[in-house]
């Protein structure tokens, strides 16, 4: 019996992303590099994540602090994006 695919989340939100930021002609060296620094960043933000829910702790206050400013840090460059301001 064949395995089902895998969702790959991180990859919808690349093509979501990049529909909404990519000029359709832009150059394959362009697309290329905007695809690693999405992807550095997400490992980035998954690493601080996981580090803040670690198994051995109980996350803190200060802990969900940094998950809602994440959050509000993205939804502002999401917005200012989308109003040519990034």
């Amino acid at each position: 019996m064949a395995q089902p695919i895998k969702r790959q989340l991180m990859a919808e939100q690349w093509d979501q992303f990049a529909r909404q930021v990519l000029h359709p002609q832009a150059p394959a060296i362009q697309k290329q590099e905007m695809r690693r620094a999405f992807y550095a960043g997400a490992q980035a933000i998954l690493f601080r994540v996981i580090q803040a829910l670690a198994p051995e702790s109980e996350p803190t206050a200060e802990d969900l602090q940094v998950m809602q400013d994440l959050e509000d840090e993205l939804q502002a460059f999401g917005k200012a994006i989308k109003e040519g301001r990034a």
